[in-house]
């Protein structure tokens, strides 16, 4: 309960004692009346000849019980008041307190946006490197075909070149031929002399490109090795600022809702003495009523003047109950990417379902994803089939819908700066995230710059 519902509490319970007190003191001179003052009345007058009738001993217990109640009501009040003050200073400070851990979940939230920028920096480059990687693969396969053809094609003249080399006579002159076919087949010797030595060189040719393209591989994959690492490291620091923010957050959220509930404890219990207040107050009135009834009775009965000058009295020391009004407490009441990806449909493209109402990106397993805008999370919780889905309050009637993260760290009601880490990509299969960008009701391109 805030200050200005604890002053009006404390006014009511002031006025009410007030009350009770003036209604006290009105009941005990109707009840004395006619002693000591009336009966002074009555010697000056001769009428001490005719004692005027007491009220009955029901109207009595009942005025009795009623300032019993009184007493134990004031007391209660006393308590009352003290835990109110006690409740008033322990809201201050949860409120307070709420306050830091708010402030402290927008500044650790703000502080994952360059920590978000170097991680999905990262992430990029391991994707170029990943892709430059698969075109070394390919065009390693591709030399390592043409070597092996190569290979084949010289397997069959391998034998009769290596006997050439060694035995060159012995092979041309195993058979006698006429001197034309011997010089017919030296030359024919002498063009697959040339042919084997072209498909040599070509076999040198590509077995140095293949050598190189090894090397280049085995540098790359140690470019990529240390480029995970590098990865691993950030994505360790930014979740562990980004749970320190969710944490910060959450912690704001759960003071917010213990100072709801006392706040909502203070207003009952106040309602609660409102009403005895109430019920005392009629209580005393019925038997200021029932008083008075008695009083007009003995009134009858004593001279025209007396009575006359009893009910003078009556009534101008009398508040009618019907004047007070009730008294009640008043209550205070990017530039930057979102995630390192392609895009495989943009907003307003034909679909089988109609046109595209958001972008559709592919994304590596696990790939980081930013806030789009600087705002408060409105929800962050998984949704159907979309997966964890958070939807982002930008201000000013538009809203950012993420769909399809595998995990979120933040929470409903976190303020997020524009950048921010907000969650990660699912950790396996071939993940996708749709973002979409609404104003009001209707989806807009979320190219829209906000």
């Amino acid at each position: 309960m805030n200050r200005l519902s604890g002053r009006a509490v404390v006014r009511s319970s002031a006025a009410a004692r007030v009350l009770l007190a003036h209604s006290s003191l009105l009941l005990f001179v109707l009840v004395l009346s006619g002693h000591p003052g009336q009966a002074a009345v009555h010697h000056r007058h001769g009428a001490s000849r005719h004692p005027s009738p007491t009220p009955s001993s029901a109207s009595r217990a009942a005025l009795e019980a009623a300032r019993t109640r009184e007493i134990a009501l004031r007391q209660q009040q006393q308590q009352e008041a003290l835990r109110l003050a006690n409740a008033r200073q322990s809201d201050a400070q949860a409120s307070a307190q709420a306050s830091q851990d708010r402030v402290r979940a927008t500044r650790l939230s703000a502080a994952t946006v360059t920590a978000a920028g170097q991680l999905q920096d990262t992430e990029e480059k391991m994707q170029d490197l990943t892709s430059r990687m698969s075109d070394l693969q390919e065009e390693r396969r591709l030399v390592e075909s043409e070597l092996h053809a190569d290979a084949q094609a010289l397997a069959p003249v391998l034998p009769l070149a290596q006997r050439l080399s060694l035995y060159p006579v012995d092979t041309l002159l195993t058979q006698p031929l006429p001197a034309d076919d011997t010089i017919r087949g030296l030359l024919v010797l002498r063009g697959l002399s040339t042919t084997i030595e072209n498909r040599a060189e070509t076999l040198r040719t590509h077995q140095a490109q293949l050598t190189q393209l090894n090397s280049t591989l085995a540098e790359q994959q140690h470019d990529l090795e240390a480029l995970e690492s590098r990865q691993t490291t950030q994505k360790d620091a930014l979740t562990r600022q980004a749970d320190a923010a969710r944490a910060a957050q959450l912690r704001s959220n759960a003071a917010a809702r213990e100072a709801a509930s006392r706040s909502a404890e203070e207003a009952r219990r106040n309602r609660e003495l409102q009403a005895e207040l109430a019920h005392i107050v009629a209580t005393e009135s019925a038997a200021l009523a029932q008083l008075q009834r008695e009083a007009e009775q003995a009134e009858r009965e004593r001279r025209k003047r007396e009575a006359a000058a009893a009910a003078a009295r009556v009534r101008s020391m009398s508040t009618p109950a019907a004047s007070l009004s009730p008294v009640h407490s008043s209550g205070r009441q990017s530039s930057n990417a979102i995630v390192a990806g392609r895009l495989l449909s943009g907003w307003g493209e034909r679909t089988e379902a109609g046109p595209a109402s958001g972008n559709t990106y592919a994304t590596a397993a696990g790939a980081s994803v930013r806030s789009p805008c600087s705002g408060s999370v409105e929800f962050a919780s998984p949704f159907r089939s979309y997966g964890q889905m958070l939807i982002l309050n930008c201000g000013r009637g538009y809203r950012f819908v993420l769909g399809g993260l595998g995990s979120l760290n933040v929470a409903t009601g976190q303020s997020l700066a524009r950048g921010a880490a907000v969650g990660a990509m699912p950790a396996s299969g071939s993940p996708t995230l749709l973002v979409q960008l609404r104003r009001g009701t209707k989806p807009v391109d979320p190219s829209t710059s906000l």
